[in-house]
């Protein structure tokens, strides 16, 4: 977390109690170029009850709204109204909350990313040699098929920097959790028109809330690693080209070392990877080298 710089304070009279009114920026731009996020919060008793958050990155250039004048706006117009109207607050709803509990699921320490449409094409394969073998090396897997998900896309509204979790309501915040608490994630891919398939670039890019809330909470290394397991109709390395950019930069996004990759190329002659001697094998040796260290406590 970065340090806040106070730009505007004030105490207010809500329901008889005396409570203190903040108004602080902070500045993210490590994260991205510029980002700096406001907050407006409300506190009784040295508790927070509530706060409201905008971002720079959430208001187009050359509009006529700012982060910084929404912000002020929200401060002053709280200040005046809140002794008068408590429930003023609600003009200004704060963004969905963090879930809280136990995860959905017992916590996998490898996630498999099954990109591919096909339930029991090439890709769900390679999926499969992954979560035989950790089931070999006593390593709980989870496989995550998000063509299955119906994940939507992000719209870049950047409001998960504001309270670090997307404001569409859909299954990805389950597939985030499970993201978050890996040691390990395996991406599994085809190459669809040259990188990968459509619902498979969704979840990726909805991890930019899993981003934010990783930015917002200081945290900048879980020592996750990842691997990249990708299945190609044409023969050649150069088919593989976009989905390991796609692939590198999803890993370099949340802080995830690349500990490796099998590329398989040529499947349109092949038709299924099995019938090949050596790809399993290769599969799993790159495996059991990203596993050496899956038992490592996070470093948060």
């Amino acid at each position: 977390m970065t340090e806040a710089e106070f730009l505007r304070s004030a105490e207010v009279e809500v329901k008889g109690e005396r409570c203190e009114l903040l108004l602080y920026s902070e500045d993210f731009s490590g994260v991205f170029p510029g980002m700096i996020r406001y907050t407006v919060e409300l506190r009784a008793a040295g508790e927070v009850v509530y706060a409201y958050h905008t971002n720079t990155y959430e208001y187009p250039p050359g509009g006529i709204q700012t982060a910084h004048n929404v912000a002020m706006t929200a401060y002053f117009r709280l200040k005046e109204e809140l002794p008068r109207t408590p429930d003023t607050f609600l003009l200004h709803p704060p963004e969905p909350s963090l879930p809280t509990g136990q995860p959905r699921a017992p916590v996998a320490e490898v996630v498999v990313l099954q990109g591919s449409p096909r339930s029991h094409g090439n890709s769900a394969v390679l999926a499969g040699w992954v979560a035989d073998r950790c089931g070999k090396a006593g390593v709980r897997s989870e496989v995550v098929s998000p063509d299955g998900l119906g994940v939507e896309s992000c719209t870049g509204c950047y409001r998960c920097f504001n309270a670090g979790r997307c404001v569409i309501e859909d299954q990805m915040e389950e597939v985030v959790q499970a993201l978050d608490r890996a040691r390990l994630i395996v991406v599994c891919t085809p190459v669809y028109t040259e990188t990968v398939p459509a619902a498979l670039k969704a979840v990726v890019d909805r991890c930019q809330a899993l981003r934010a809330r990783r930015a917002l909470a200081g945290v900048r290394d879980r020592g996750q690693a990842g691997l990249l397991l990708a299945v190609a109709g044409r023969k050649g390395p150069e088919h593989f080209e976009c989905v390991r950019r796609v692939v590198r930069a999803f890993f370099t996004s949340l802080g995830v070392q690349a500990a490796g990759e099998v590329l398989v190329d040529g499947v349109e002659d092949l038709t299924d990877i099995r019938t090949v001697s050596g790809w399993e094998e290769e599969a799993e040796r790159c495996l059991s080298r990203a596993l050496e260290g899956v038992r490592a406590p996070p470093r948060v």
